[in-house]
This record gives C-alpha cells, sequence and structure tokens, in this order.
C-alpha cells in the first residue's frame, strides 16, 4: 500500500487503503504500508500491520527491495516517475483514481460517479462506477435498513476524520434547531479537540468501522462531507445532506442527487450554506421521501467493491498464465 494521510491533509486514502488491507488480510495475504503520515494515520491503519513512514512520491523506491504480487496506489501526490518504479518492482500495480489522471500500465480504479458505468475497458483496464468503492468489512455484508420512520429522530453529523473546515460543530447546532426532539450523533476524528456538552448531541470520536455502520443504519438523515463516506452512507441507505469541503468531491456533489436523490447543499465556504442545509433537512422531514432516497443510494452501492477487485485480479492472473 503507498498513500498518504494526516490530520491536516485528512484520512480519505487511508480508509480506501485500510479497506482493500483488511479484505488482503481476510484472504490470508500479507500486507506492508508505505505512507507519507502522522501519527494520527498510522492510528487509523490500526495494529497488526507492517507500516514503512517515508516521503515516497518522488522516488517510489520500498525500503530493502522489497518487491510486491499487487502494489496498491492511492495518491494525489505521486510523480510519473515513483509510479513507474512502483509499477517494475510489482507483478500488479493498482492505481486509486478520482480525478481522471494518467496511470503506468496496470489497473485502474475509479470509483467517482462521473464515468459511464460500464463493462471493464480492456484498453484502459479502468474499473469505473461506485460498485468498485471500496469498502471497509463491516460495512460489507449488512442488515436490511428498516423503513424509514414517520418522524426524524437520529440525525448523523460527519465532516471526516480531520473535519478541516470545523463544520461538524455548527451543523450539529442547526440540525438540534432544527430537529429539537431528536437525537444528534457528532462524529470527530481522533485529532479532534472534544467539543463542549450539548443537549441532545452525542459525540462519538475516533470509532471503528463496525460502530459507524450502525450509526449509518441507526440515522434518518445524515449531514456529511462528500468524501468516501457518500459511499458508506449509500450502502447503509441513510438519506443524506452532502457539504463540498475538497476539491476532488466535485464529482460526488455533481452526480449523487441523480444517482439518488442525495441533495447538495453546496461547499464549505458557501454564503447561504446554513440556509441551503435548513431547507435539505425540512425536504427530508417527509418520510416517503426519506424511504425512496435511501433505497436508490442503496442499489448504487453494493458494499462489495473489495471483493470485486480481487476476484477480478485473480481471474487476470489465471488468464495470463492459460
Amino acid at each position: 500500500m503507498f498513500t498518504e494521510g494526516d490530520r491536516v491533509r485528512g484520512l480519505g486514502h487511508v480508509s480506501r487503503c485500510s479497506a482493500y488491507a483488511e479484505g488482503w488480510l481476510l484472504r490470508g495475504g500479507q500486507v506492508c504500508w508505505i505512507l507519507d503520515g502522522d501519527a494520527v494515520a498510522v492510528a487509523a491503519i490500526g495494529s497488526g500491520q507492517d507500516v514503512i513512514q517515508r516521503s515516497w512520491q518522488e522516488d517510489g523506491e520500498t525500503p530493502g527491495g522489497i518487491r510486491a504480487g499487487i502494489a496498491l496506489i492511492d495518491s494525489y501526490a505521486a510523480s510519473a516517475e515513483a509510479m513507474a518504479t512502483i509499477a517494475s518492482n510489482s507483478d500488479v500495480t493498482v492505481f486509486i483514481d478520482d480525478l481522471g489522471s494518467s496511470y503506468p500500465s496496470g489497473v485502474v480504479v475509479h470509483p467517482a460517479p462521473d464515468r459511464p458505468v460500464s463493462e471493464t475497458s480492456e484498453s484502459e483496464r479502468v474499473l469505473n462506477g461506485p460498485s468498485w468503492q471500496p469498502l471497509r468489512p463491516p460495512f460489507w455484508d449488512l442488515p436490511e435498513r428498516l423503513p424509514a420512520r414517520p418522524d426524524v429522530e437520529r440525525i448523523l453529523v460527519i465532516f471526516g476524520g480531520g473535519d478541516l473546515h470545523g463544520l461538524g460543530l455548527p451543523m450539529a447546532r442547526l440540525a438540534r434547531e432544527a430537529y429539537p426532539a431528536g437525537r444528534i450523533d457528532l462524529v470527530l476524528g481522533a485529532g479532534q479537540p472534544a467539543p463542549p456538552s450539548m443537549p441532545g448531541v452525542s459525540v462519538h470520536q475516533a470509532i471503528d468501522a463496525a460502530a459507524m455502520a450502525s450509526l449509518m443504519l441507526a440515522a434518518d438523515i445524515a449531514i456529511s462531507g462528500a468524501g468516501q463516506t457518500v459511499f458508506e452512507l449509500a450502502r447503509c441507505g441513510t438519506p443524506a445532506i452532502l457539504v463540498g469541503i475538497a476539491a476532488n468531491q466535485k464529482a460526488n456533489l455533481d452526480h449523487w442527487p441523480a444517482l439518488c436523490g442525495y441533495i447538495v447543499a453546496g461547499v464549505w465556504d458557501a454564503a447561504d450554506l446554513e440556509a441551503r442545509v435548513k431547507a435539505a433537512m425540512a425536504q427530508l422531514r417527509d418520510p416517503v421521501v426519506r424511504q425512496s432516497i435511501g433505497a436508490r443510494a442503496a442499489g448504487v452501492v453494493d458494499g462489495q467493491g473489495v471483493r470485486r477487485l480481487f476476484d477480478h485480479l485473480e481471474r487476470s492472473m489465471v488468464q495470463e498464465r492459460v
């Protein structure tokens, strides 16, 4: 695994790679991380995995000359030279792509919904569409979601492991104002300071994937950033209000409303953001609307992206040997 992440850049890449790492370990494989990141990123990976911390994006060198069976690269900063070096030292190279970038020979996973969903392109070797999104094992096999409740009783507020723009607390306050009788679940990352106590707001800090899935399944609606979390919310069938917090989230903001009815409130620094979030919460009061959005969302992401990739790689390697 070659990736980057910290409390400043966020942990989206680490989360995606963790899904692949856990899936590979479950298949009996071994995982080594080459991580340009801080202690928060290392903690997010968890114990029991080998982690080498170094800035690898310029040279792509692996300490000790390790040759990988599968090298997976999830990075916005990796140079073409580094990616070529990694590819030359691995049997198969997988590139996780958000932006439609160019890569050396290898398999490209592009889960963002901005490319036409089609069969695998053998010429480009691009696996595209939300069904390829890597989700962590607790999201693979979920219980069926209960029908929408008549009233909004629980609201989930989540803006990533770092919440770089400090949106979690003000969005929790807005949710409290809109639904004074409801329970607000505010999710924070490990490195974030605990907020002051607020009536009706439960704070969950540095929770694991299983706890996250439980919160999403229990939530009537979510207010969320528009990155990796969108795919997890869709898998759980949770109606969501999306706020763009990074440039690489544009594809999600552009396409998820048409995919399932998720509501885009705008970007984090929009002057009318609070008004648009309030309007979206009012729209989601209707249980019929919530039921429709949730059912459509769950139909977009089935949670099998990790299994799907490894199955695809195994079939490809068998075919190459024949």
